[in-house]
């Protein structure tokens, strides 16, 4: 039985090399659409992967205080209202907000700095050092400084609502933490009121840390409760948001994605609308020899088997190459599409053994699975009326 199919690999082999052309032209369109398809869901998967472990330095809960439905600033007063609360472990005020860059035609975020609070944890920095307080300076996104051209001992002016000195560069992010940084420009907390217009006694919002992260949702309600028309944020609730929104614009992607699966469907067809006259001489000569039907759709199944598997293999290389070895140009502004500036920071694999397996049997399977009908058609008839045609 061994030495049997290995004849029937090697013929099968032979018969793929010499109509080549035709095998090839299958090969890349079907390694074409795999690897678009995989690109999306690697990249996607990676990026949902990179979203879950910046989730770590998030507050449990967050509140904003609304008016007309929108977020607007909140009283520092309400901060020591929510001090009393059980399982509550610290309540931050948080200065920070966007200013439009005309130079980038597109926000970035001004993030404050308060006394005797780390800015950031220096394996976070990928050049220069630290912010000092009260010295007018500045650590901003690796991207950003790239793409304003700035270097460290350069200032940036900063449009705002009254004339406030400029800032200077004195580091940069490293691309590790890119993923939430990347138009982030960290400076001290009294240039972060200036530039945002934001007065001494309010702040953006506030970032809760609960001591027991399970009562985070008690601790949400309780805020409300004391603190009527606010909004409260749980960090569970960001993750699902991260998700969604990443699925949503894979989903989008794939939808762009039609016109190449149309052309998947097409070769599809092409092997289900039947066989050359030169393949069904080639049948009834095997049948001649001594081939039985079910050698002959061995033969056949094998050679679809062959194509197929070195194409979805060729399409997950490529898809893998172009994701994590290149960045996915072309397709992770559209994925991330949060910012002027995308993050730059490489990627980590996130795809598992099951979502391989499931891509591979979605494309081999009914690519092998239409060869089938078309060679048993040809296979049952008798060997002279095949070669009369």
């Amino acid at each position: 039985m061994g030495n049997a199919l290995t004849s029937i690999l090697s013929f099968a082999i032979g018969s793929l090399w010499r109509r080549r052309s035709r095998a090839f032209a299958l090969g890349i369109g079907l390694a074409l659409t795999v690897t678009l398809v995989a690109a999306v869901l690697f990249l996607t998967e990676a990026l949902r992967g990179e979203a879950e472990r910046s989730q770590v330095a998030l507050p449990d809960v967050v509140v904003q205080r609304l008016v007309a439905g929108r977020p607007t600033a909140v009283k520092l007063d309400d901060a020591k209202a929510l001090e009393g609360i059980d399982s509550v472990a610290s309540v931050r005020p948080r200065v920070w907000g966007y200013v439009f860059l005309p130079a980038l035609q597109g926000n970035v975020t001004i993030v404050g700095v308060d006394k005797g609070v780390a800015s950031l944890d220096a394996s976070a920095l990928e050049k220069g050092r630290d912010l000092e307080l009260g010295k007018h300076e500045m650590v901003a996104g690796a991207p950003l400084a790239r793409a304003l051209g700035l270097v460290a001992g350069d200032s940036l002016g900063l449009p705002s609502p009254k004339p406030t000195p400029p800032l200077v560069l004195v580091g940069t992010f490293g691309s590790a933490v890119d993923l939430y940084a990347a138009d982030v420009i960290l400076c001290d907390e009294a240039d972060a009121r200036a530039i945002l217009g934001l007065p001494a006694d309010e702040a953006t919002d506030l970032a809760i840390d609960v001591k027991n992260p399970e009562e985070a949702r008690v601790v949400a309600g309780t805020v409300l409760e004391r603190l009527p028309g606010t909004r409260v944020v749980e960090k569970h609730i960001l993750e699902r948001v991260y998700t969604l929104a990443y699925g949503r614009r894979a989903g989008l992607i794939f939808a762009a994605c039609i016109p190449a699966l149309i052309a998947l469907v097409v070769l599809a067809l092409d092997r289900a609308s039947g066989l050359s006259p030169v393949e069904k001489r080639e049948i009834a000569i095997l049948k001649a020899v001594g081939f039985s039907i079910r050698d002959v759709l061995w033969t056949k199944m094998l050679e679809s088997l062959v194509v197929a598997s070195l194409a979805t293999a060729a399409g997950l290389f490529m898809a893998y190459a172009w994701v994590f070895w290149l960045g996915a140009p072309g397709l992770r502004g559209a994925l991330v599409g949060w910012s002027v500036l995308y993050p730059e920071t490489p990627l980590t694999p996130a795809v598992d053994f099951a979502q391989l397996l499931g891509i591979a049997a979605a494309t081999v399977g009914p690519f092998v699975g239409l060869s089938v009908l078309p060679a048993w058609r040809a296979a049952i008839l008798e060997p002279m009326d095949a070669m009369r045609g």
